[in-house]
């Protein structure tokens, strides 16, 4: 589609959008983009030479905390604090993290680790919302 010799059929079915607008024929779209993004340096879906980020948004961390490594999600972190040395608060689930939060347990310049979430430990990979929330709150986050 990104080729300006597309098929218009092609180009018409890929601007369909779903705007959330309920239709009255099944599996169709009354709603149409009005034109494509097909800026790849200052666009939405970028080439490699105008990526948001050269290192993507994932980064394997390995440590005395993740021996065999564990994936950290990069994209929206400040580049300062991808490198971390100092105190290390390990809390078993989101409950655990929230009550040490809100019990004043964990302070600035702390990092928390919450075992036993993620794609292996809970159920699906559930966001941290609560924790996240609740740091910010404190002044922590």
């Amino acid at each position: 589609i990104a080729r300006p010799s597309s098929w218009d059929e092609a180009r018409l079915r890929y601007s369909a959008g779903p705007a959330g607008i309920p239709t009255q024929e099944a599996f169709s779209q009354a709603t149409r983009w009005p034109s494509l993004d097909l800026d790849r340096a200052e666009g939405c879906i970028r080439d490699r030479a105008h990526a948001y980020s050269q290192d993507g948004g994932l980064a394997v961390l390995f440590g005395n905390l993740a021996e065999d490594g564990c994936i950290v999600k990069t994209a929206g972190v400040d580049e300062s604090i991808l490198v971390f040395r100092g105190p290390a608060r390990i809390l078993e689930s989101q409950e655990a993290a929230v009550e040490a939060i809100l019990g004043g347990r964990v302070g600035a310049g702390d990092v928390i680790v919450i075992r036993y979430e993620g794609p292996r430990g809970g159920p699906g990979m559930q966001e941290m919302l609560y924790p996240t929330s609740y740091l910010k709150s404190k002044g922590l986050g």
